[in-house]
């Protein structure tokens, strides 16, 4: 029955959030191609350019050009423009290295989906992106400190992208959730109950699972799916998805967002065993974070 009920929350979320971004797919095919130590750039680079919104979207970020002049930009883009954008690309992937790229990538394409306003948890527009950046960028140095302090080696990138779609599932129960006001209103007055519990009474699914089915829909990697099921519930063998709940609970400490309980997360301490980091870590990286605006802005930036 449950098995049914997150299927059909699963269609009718499709039905709301309407056509996926198509740079979605280009985050893919990077991903793949990240396990290629042979990569060459000139690879990476037309697949950037397969998606030209993407590619417009990227040389903005990147090198500051004229963001009116390509927004406008209809039709056939002219052969100097797109040697300009092409140029700009490679440049980057050559400079930042393609996993920076990847990361990006992944930012710009959720960000279409996290940026618009939460009504139904009290998210004013991009608040709920913000958070989304923050847990992406803590969960990607937790899996450094990690690698630097040799106690394990989760991929940074895998991280980022993880971190960056945790609550991906929000953006397709925010509808129900918003017509229900009165009823989570009410649900959220007892300080015991937990944001997953009042999706499931309402939605018949928490954003967790349904994120989960989402982006295994996308062919994400297994460790992706499995980190976003289980962000909340950690299990042993998912340390990915622990680090990426400690990653969530440190986001409120880097943006001070809003929404309703928007603090209402709390630290699992089996989360601290199970992705081997420490409480010292935690405030580390806040303050890594928080002292590093210009990443910040980078994926932050309207």
């Amino acid at each position: 029955m449950s098995h049914q009920r997150n299927q059909e929350a699963e269609a009718r979320v499709h039905r709301q959030l309407g056509e996926l971004p198509t740079s979605l797919e280009v985050v893919c095919r990077l991903m793949m191609m990240l396990r290629n130590p042979s990569q060459e750039n000139d690879q990476v680079v037309d697949v950037l350019m397969s998606d030209r919104d993407l590619a417009m979207q990227l040389v903005t970020r990147l090198a500051m050009r004229d963001k009116e002049k390509l927004q406008k930009a209809t039709g056939d883009v002219d052969a100097r423009t797109e040697k300009e954008i092409h140029d700009t690309l490679f440049e980057a992937v050559l400079h930042m290295g393609y996993r920076a790229i990847l990361r990006l990538v992944s930012a710009l394409s959720v960000g279409q989906i996290l940026s618009v306003e939460m009504r139904g948890y009290g998210f004013a527009k991009r608040e709920l992106w913000l958070h989304s950046i923050a847990a992406a960028l803590a969960t990607q140095r937790f899996c450094e400190l990690l690698a630097d302090s040799n106690r394990s080696d989760p991929d940074p990138s895998i991280g980022f992208i993880a971190g960056v779609m945790h609550d991906i599932g929000k953006a397709g129960l925010n509808t129900d959730l918003s017509h229900h006001a009165g009823e989570v209103t009410s649900a959220l007055e007892n300080p015991q109950t937990s944001w997953t519990t009042v999706e499931r009474q309402i939605c018949h699914v928490d954003h967790a699972a349904l994120g989960a089915l989402l982006v295994k829909r996308w062919k994400l990697p297994d460790e992706i799916i499995d980190a976003i099921e289980h962000h909340h519930t950690p299990l042993p063998s998912h340390q990915l998805a622990a680090i990426v709940h400690i990653g969530d609970y440190a986001a409120r400490y880097i943006n001070a967002t809003g929404g309703l309980q928007s603090f209402r997360v709390f630290l699992h301490p089996e989360a601290l065993e199970i992705s081997q980091l420490r409480l010292d870590d935690i405030e580390r990286v806040i303050l890594h974070i928080l002292h590093d605006q210009e990443t910040l802005n980078l994926y932050t930036s309207a």
